[in-house]
């Protein structure tokens, strides 16, 4: 599975998940950008966007000048076709990870910054992206994507999904060769889930096999299949087998 969308109601922590995933990679070759509140005397007016590098800009307000409305605010499309869109491309030649925070329909309301992110899915690096719940035609062609690892966040799951996550990752950076060993390993394993083609029995026989290396080669980290792996597949299967 190539990339990770983060799917849950408002409020739930999807920036903040991602803000931790992106501070936990900071000596990495990451790219991307925030959606974060614009909030004054504690109520929320307006929302930043965010890159990496440390700028923060005003996408929306609800006394910004504009004519694009979503719900009370009024979107500044500039910012997404000039500092997102940008953000996207150069995270598309530079970046092993991409953070997209959050696709819905304040952010959609660009058709450049739509096309640009379509690109980076089909030709980027690994992108975790977070998203609402809400039907829109784009995220529900993202949802359905055999490369898209749907994570559904929860005040329940919250803390698990994010050292789940953040283990993933450091995983995926890793410069040690045993470890993107592994990595390819499970990538073979999320790949013959997905096809739903393969008999569960010859699934099981790789899981077992993956378990046995990680026992091997990390013996005092047996943990480390369940954290990385177990959780994985079990989303997997839930997301294209219905089992």
């Amino acid at each position: 599975m190539k990339h990770l969308l983060i799917v849950g109601r408002p409020g739930v922590g999807k920036t903040t998940l991602l803000k931790h995933l992106a501070q936990s990679l900071k000596h990495r070759p990451v790219d991307g950008f925030l959606t974060e509140e614009f909030r004054e005397q504690e109520q929320r007016v307006g929302f930043w966007l965010s890159p990496l590098d440390g700028r923060q800009v005003l996408l929306a307000h609800h006394r910004l000048e504009s004519r694009v409305r979503v719900g009370p605010y009024k979107v500044n499309v500039t910012v997404l076709e000039e500092v997102a869109v940008p953000v996207i491309r150069r995270a598309m030649q530079r970046a092993l990870v991409l953070f997209l925070d959050e696709l819905g329909k304040m952010e959609l309301c660009s058709k450049r910054f739509e096309e640009a992110v379509q690109e980076a899915f089909d030709h980027g690096p690994l992108i975790v992206a977070t998203a609402s719940l809400s039907p829109i035609p784009f995220l529900n062609a993202l949802k359905r994507r055999k490369d898209v690892e749907l994570i559904p966040l929860a005040p329940a799951n919250r803390a698990l999904i994010e050292e789940e996550l953040t283990a993933r990752l450091q995983a995926l950076c890793e410069e040690d060769e045993t470890v993107r060993a592994l990595q390819r390993q499970a990538d073979r394993i999320c790949e013959m889930i997905v096809s739903g083609d393969m008999p569960l029995v010859d699934i099981e026989i790789q899981q077992a096999a993956l378990r046995e290396t990680i026992t091997r080669m990390f013996p005092d980290r047996q943990a480390l299949y369940q954290l990385l792996y177990e959780s994985r597949f079990r989303r997997l299967w839930q997301q294209f087998r219905h089992e």
